[in-house]
């Protein structure tokens, strides 16, 4: 290498001494051609620093090796030129392997080959640089911790702090404690010599709490920690856990409050628990809980707090913000926000809002006065509400469970009443069958039921057709007059309640339960009798379409009128109106006397005998279908066809149909709508003969002789038109030992005696019938029609021989 110097070419030992100090110094050496942008000569120190070996290296410009801040390069070659030398501590290398070096740079003017070049000395600073960072970010970091930092000396002293140091304290400015010792800081100020000193010199580090005394009173929690350094001092970093407890007292409360949640046990008793929790344990005063009612599709507030109830109660208008939690409802996400600063809210008297939703079953609303929620009370408030929407779903479980015991201890009592009340209308219909006259009857169920163990009281009455109230009879009874308020029996019967009670169930015929609804005038006098309120049922006694009066029972057991026993009380009416029908037919049958009444009314076969100058008789009932039923009747009028063009005139006619013709004689099914002649039958009557002839229609029943004619009449007059009685004849009852020909049944055929013992046996001809004529005709592998034509023909050679014996 040869250099030169300002005043001219270097000697030789010069040019050997430079030589060994460019090659040998311990920093990268480089000699460059600012011109150029050329390296021109490298030692081996800058070889190794950047990577490459030197022939590579003089390949290379000053770009190559500072591409990132060449213009900074420039700028700091164009002040060594200006100046004859320079530092700078700005630059950085890129080596080959693409890393980057942070390097100090010496330069310096020098002649090099005749020519000025610049000597640049470039030594490795990243382990400065990285100390130095380390240093800053340390400082910054110090700086900017959350946690307090301070330096104390070896006797406690502040020597240097941070800001959040000095906040624990209540100061702003870190220099404000500087120099204060650790007992004029902390309340316990014998801590750190008894304490922190030996942990610290034992183990280089102490852990523990301590107590900050503040100016106004409260005293600040701290959590803090202590740790030696080499040159005696100590570091001593310290935070506010007051928060922390807070949050801790918080969680505890909640903790608490999620067993309460869990015991509650309706939605109402969660609510409550909930709001409490709310404002004593999460801090906000104004809360309130919205249930979602299906029925009104919208949320309804349940429960308040007393400052939100206080709120709406203040503020008409104020709605503690309902649209937003329909919008937390409706989305299933929590909606918060803070109130706008802007003069057009000044007077909302809410700064906050959080809205969290309790899935299906309603919103739980928080509100804050003073500033906007943080992030830890929008969270602590939606992990409680798990906890509310999970009570919630428990509450709701065990109220299901509890209207399920209830409903199956309800069930329990009314089967258990149920058999009480079918055992009862067992002995009631026994004794039925045992009275001997339908007064008998009438007594013996009012003794019965009165009697049992679900009833005090039983009666059967009857009530006139004229619009009075009081118009009741009452026919039997069975008072026990110590469970009602009336002194004896007649009164009872008699009272507002008993009256109504009947007429109620004869107009609506049909059942009626009610409770009693006591006419005291004063109110002392009601509230005596408060514990004696009853409950009664009445039912019509009917058979059919025949109506004789209402049953009537009452009582202080709701198990006596559950719904199954409604039904059961109207069958048991159905049976005593049964039990006084069959009782009027049995009287028909043994009086010695029977009355036989004739009728005349208007008919559509009456004008049909007047049209064809014939007879017409009626042979029997062939079916009923609701209002509609057919029968079999013998016209003598051979023609069909002008009988049926005849009746299709008249509305009340739905059908007729030929069934046979024999000459000039027809037999015809007419389906008519209307009362058939066997309510006659309903009514405890006999029907002796049904017929039409000369444009009048005649019936003919027997009755007993005691019987009301007008009832009779009444009767018929309800389906009938133009009913009048023609003739009532007395007339002996027929005898009932009837002397049995021995050779009755000479005249049968195999086939008639085979088909009428078939049907005798299989209980054709018992009452009621345990099987019918299709049944009979199955079993024998016959039509219907075979089978009624073998009977009939059985029935006429019997009967004949009868008839004609006791003529003879």
């Amino acid at each position: 290498m040869t250099g030169t110097s300002e005043s001219g070419t270097a000697s030789g030992d010069e040019a050997t001494v430079f030589e060994r100090l460019f090659e040998h110094t311990p920093d990268a050496v480089l000699v460059i051609d600012s011109e150029a942008n050329r390296i021109l000569r490298c030692n081996d120190r800058a070889c190794e620093l950047l990577g490459y070996d030197r022939e590579r290296l003089l390949a290379l410009g000053p770009p190559d090796i500072h591409p990132h801040d060449y213009e900074v390069f420039e700028e700091f070659v164009e002040r060594v030129r200006d100046s004859g030398s320079g530092f700078t501590a700005e630059l950085s290398c890129h080596t080959r392997d693409g890393e980057v070096v942070a390097v100090d740079v010496t330069a310096t003017t020098v002649r090099f080959d005749g020519d000025d070049r610049i000597l640049a000395i470039v030594r490795d600073a990243s382990a400065r640089t990285k100390r130095e960072r380390e240093l800053r970010r340390r400082s910054a970091a110090m700086a900017a911790a959350d946690d307090g930092v301070a330096v104390l000396d070896g006797e406690g002293a502040v020597v240097h702090a941070n800001e959040a140091y000095a906040s624990l304290f209540g100061y702003d400015d870190p220099e404000a404690i500087a120099g204060a010792t650790w007992g004029a800081l902390y309340a316990n100020p014998d801590r750190f010599e008894l304490d922190c000193r030996p942990s610290v010199a034992e183990s280089g580090e102490w852990r523990g709490e301590l107590t900050v005394p503040r100016e106004d009173g409260d005293d600040v929690p701290v959590r803090a920690s202590v740790t030696g350094l080499e040159d005696g001092e100590f570091v001593c970093v310290a935070r506010d856990v007051s928060e922390e407890r807070r949050r801790e007292r918080r969680l505890t409360g909640l903790t608490e409050a999620s067993r309460d949640l869990l015991a509650a046990t309706d939605r109402d008793d969660v609510s409550r628990i909930a709001i409490r929790t709310v404002v004593d344990i999460l801090g906000h005063e104004i809360a309130c809980v919205r249930l979602y009612d299906a029925d009104a599709n919208e949320l309804v507030r349940t429960v308040t707090s007393d400052a939100a109830a206080e709120l709406v109660e203040s503020a008409l208008a104020y709605d503690l913000k309902s649209s937003n939690a329909g919008a937390a409802y409706r989305s299933g996400e929590t909606v918060r926000n803070g109130s706008p600063t802007d003069e057009a809210y000044t007077d909302d008297p809410c700064r906050a809002e959080v809205h969290v939703p309790l899935g299906e079953f309603g919103v739980l609303s928080a509100f804050d006065r003073e500033a906007p929620m943080g992030a830890v009370d929008v969270r602590l408030i939606e992990l409680f509400a798990g906890v509310v929407r999970s009570a919630f779903t428990r509450a709701e479980r065990e109220e299901r469970l509890r209207t399920r015991r209830s409903e199956l201890e309800r069930r329990r009592e009314e089967l258990a009443a149920a058999d009480r009340f079918n055992t009862l209308v067992t002995e009631v219909i026994r004794s039925v069958l045992r009275a001997t006259s339908g007064a008998a009857v009438r007594q013996s169920v009012c003794d019965e039921l009165a009697g049992s163990s679900l009833y005090e009281a039983a009666w059967i009455a009857t009530v006139e057709t004229r619009d009075d109230a009081d118009a009741v009879t009452i026919d039997s009874s069975a008072v026990a007059t110590g469970s009602f308020s009336e002194t004896d029996e007649e009164s009872f019967l008699t009272s507002p309640f008993a009256r109504r009670l009947v007429r109620k169930a004869h107009d609506a015929d049909t059942a009626v339960v009610e409770r009693r609804r006591f006419e005291s005038e004063s109110r002392d006098e009601a509230e005596s009798v408060a514990d004696d309120e009853s409950i009664a049922a009445a039912v019509p006694v009917a058979c059919g379409r025949q109506r004789f009066g209402v049953l009537a029972v009452a009582g202080a057991e709701e198990s006596g009128f559950a719904e199954a026993t409604q039904s059961g009380l109207e069958l048991l009416g159905e049976t005593l109106g049964f039990a006084i029908i069959a009782d009027r037919r049995r009287n028909t049958l043994i009086e010695s006397d029977s009355v036989e009444l004739e009728f005349s009314f208007e008919s559509p076969l009456g004008d049909l005998s007047a049209a064809f100058d014939c007879r017409c008789d009626h042979l029997g009932s062939v079916t009923d279908a609701g209002d509609a039923h057919a029968y079999e009747t013998r016209i003598t009028h051979g023609d069909f066809a002008e009988i049926r063009a005849f009746l299709d005139d008249y509305p009340a006619v739905r059908e007729c149909r030929l069934v046979e013709r024999r000459g000039a004689t027809c037999v015809v099914e007419i389906t008519v709508a209307g009362a058939p002649p066997g309510l006659l039958a309903e009514a405890g009557f006999s029907l002796v003969s049904l017929h039409a002839s000369d444009g009048d229609t005649r019936l003919m029943a027997e009755v007993p002789s005691d019987e009301d004619v007008t009832r009779v009449l009444d009767t018929l007059s309800e389906h009938w038109d133009g009913v009048e009685l023609v003739a009532k004849r007395q007339t002996p009852t027929r005898r009932a030992d009837l002397p049995v020909p021995i050779d009755g049944a000479a005249g049968l055929t195999d086939r008639q005696r085979s088909v009428l013992e078939t049907a005798y046996e299989e209980g054709y001809y018992d009452w009621p019938r345990r099987h019918t004529a299709e049944e009979v005709a199955e079993s024998l592998g016959i039509a219907s029609a075979t089978l009624h034509q073998h009977l009939r023909a059985a029935e006429h050679t019997l009967v004949s021989s009868f008839v004609d014996d006791e003529r003879e």
